[in-house]
Formats: structure tokens, C-alpha cells, sequence
């Protein structure tokens, strides 16, 4: 009988954990549908066209997520590539010329159960689990939606340099911002820089005050952090912002290797369909403001 447990465990164990792998591939099948190198109008074209990548700025665009259970479409308004970074397709900066890769990264994390689990844990011990494992002994902190971001973008930034593109900038809004900076943080010979595009993680600031678990959720994010080995970024925000707030991104503000822009007076306004203030960057408006102001472009003149 013990023998028949033992075997009947470790089916289930296999078949767990392949069916986790098996969820994921999906997933990430799915979304990469649209992935690819953009132009001005936000056209896919063929990486053939670019004929020099050696001298090509590659910026690899990656936007925001939904919650863990969501499957993040591409098609979406509020996750394609922003006005302001299709209009620095071709632009030159000294020697090179710049390119654009519209990368959809939006597999699901927790399942609801899991997130429930988490969240009961910390009702409980008053504090962020970190050992509370899947039925394949797989840590539950580890199998979050934005850590599985941070995965896809680090492949695809490997699958990139290896076909030859030399200078690499993420770009990211909200959740994809976040993995960018921390990739960054942990990667800097393999980035050259981040633009990061109103960065949130873990909720907006009424849901880290209503249920603390959110707030030690963004706390262990920034913990994986490199911060002292965080060079060349670029990061804006704004104080209507109902997920981060330049005061609640003092972490990032108060390093001298951050170049932080407050954009609350740029007299651009939220729109619903960007979700109000947080998808500011995401508006004409704002492509409009940064080709008056051009912190972007003197941003990768100081880098390239």
C-alpha cells in the first residue's frame, strides 16, 4: 500500500509540474503571436530589413500586466507600443540608428487558489511567505506573474544579442517597466539602459493600504533589486498616478544614476482607455511633450 502512495505521489508530482511547464508554454505561445520588430505606424516587419545591427539602438518595448489569472493580449490599446517610442523608429542618435521590438510578454502567474493561498498565509503570520510551495515543491513567491515577465524578457533579450544586436534598451510601462529596471539591476552588461514608463507593481496604492500583503509584495520585488548596481535610467511618473506616485518610487528617485522626470506638470491628462494618469505615457500627448522636451533622445545620446 505504501508502495502504491509513493508511486501514486510522485505521478502526481510529474504531472503537476508538467502541467505548470505545459500552462506556461502555452501561454507564452499564444501572446508571442505579435511580437516582433515595429516601425513609426506600429507595422511588424521582418528582422531582414535591418541590414546593420551592430550600429542599430534596440529598443525592446514591454508593457504592463493584468492580475495573476489574466492572460495580457498584445491587441490590447493599453499594450501596444506608445506613440512616443514608435516615433524614434529610425531616428539616428551619433552612429547609429534607432529600432524598435514590440515584445508581448503577458503569461499567467498565480491561479486564484495559489494567490489564495499566499494571501491566507499572510492573514495568518502577519508577513510574506516565502516557503509555501506548490504540489511540486516549487516556492509559491517564485511562480508570480511578474517574475515569470522578467523570464521571457531576459530570454528574449539573450535571443536578441546572439542575432547579433549589440546595444540593447528595455522600455517598459507599468508591470514591464518593473521587470526592466530589475533587469537592469541584475544585468547590466547585457542592457544598456531602461526607460521606464510609469513603473508599478503589486497593486495601486489604496490596495496596499486596504491589505498590507500587497505592500510586502512590492517590498520583496524591489528586494530583488540591485539597486546599487543601477546605471542609466530613465524613469517618469506622476503624482495622479493610482498605482505609483513619484514619492511611493523614492528608491529610484533618490539615485544619483536615475534620471527621474515628475511629468504631474506636463499638462498631459489620463485617459480612460490607458487607465487615467498611470497610462499617461501611453498618450499623444505625451509623445507630443517628449518631442518638445527630448529627455529620451539626450537620454541615449548620453548612453551611445
Amino acid at each position: 500500500m505504501k508502495t502504491f502512495l509513493g508511486t501514486l505521489f510522485l505521478f502526481l508530482l510529474i504531472f503537476t509540474n508538467c502541467y505548470a511547464d505545459k500552462k506556461f508554454d502555452k501561454d507564452l505561445k499564444k501572446v508571442s503571436k505579435l511580437n516582433g520588430f515595429v516601425d513609426s505606424k506600429g507595422a511588424i516587419y521582418s528582422i531582414e530589413q535591418i541590414s546593420d545591427k551592430e550600429n542599430t539602438i534596440l529598443i525592446l518595448y514591454n508593457h504592463g500586466s493584468g492580475n495573476d489569472q489574466v492572460l495580457d493580449k498584445c491587441s490590447k490599446p493599453w499594450n501596444k507600443t506608445p506613440p512616443v517610442l514608435l516615433g524614434l523608429h529610425d531616428k539616428k542618435i551619433n552612429n547609429f540608428q534607432i529600432k524598435i521590438y514590440h515584445l508581448c510578454s503577458g503569461v499567467r502567474g498565480w491561479t486564484q487558489d495559489e494567490q489564495g493561498r499566499m494571501w491566507q498565509a499572510h492573514v495568518v503570520s502577519g508577513k510574506l511567505s516565502l516557503t509555501l510551495v506548490d504540489n511540486n515543491g516549487t516556492p509559491l513567491i517564485q511562480r508570480q506573474k511578474q517574475l515569470f515577465k522578467q523570464k521571457i524578457i531576459k530570454e528574449k533579450v539573450d535571443d536578441l544579442t546572439e542575432q547579433g544586436f549589440e546595444n540593447i534598451v528595455l522600455a517598459g510601462h507599468s508591470a514591464g517597466a518593473w521587470a526592466s529596471i530589475t533587469l537592469k539591476s541584475k544585468f547590466p552588461e547585457n542592457i544598456d539602459g531602461v526607460i521606464a514608463l510609469n513603473p508599478a507593481v503589486a497593486g495601486t496604492l489604496k490596495n496596499r493600504k486596504e491589505w498590507p500583503w500587497w505592500e510586502d509584495i512590492k517590498n520583496y520585488l524591489i528586494n530583488l533589486m540591485e539597486l546599487s548596481d543601477l546605471t542609466n535610467e530613465l524613469v517618469y511618473s506622476h503624482s495622479k498616478d493610482k498605482f505609483e506616485i513619484p514619492e511611493t518610487l523614492f528608491f529610484l528617485s533618490n539615485l544619483s544614476s536615475v534620471k527621474f522626470i515628475d511629468l504631474s506638470t506636463s499638462g498631459c491628462k489620463g485617459e480612460k482607455k490607458f487607465n487615467g494618469y498611470h497610462g499617461i505615457t501611453l498618450t499623444k500627448c505625451f509623445a507630443k511633450y517628449e518631442e518638445a522636451n527630448k529627455n529620451i533622445i539626450q537620454y541615449l545620446e548620453s548612453i551611445f
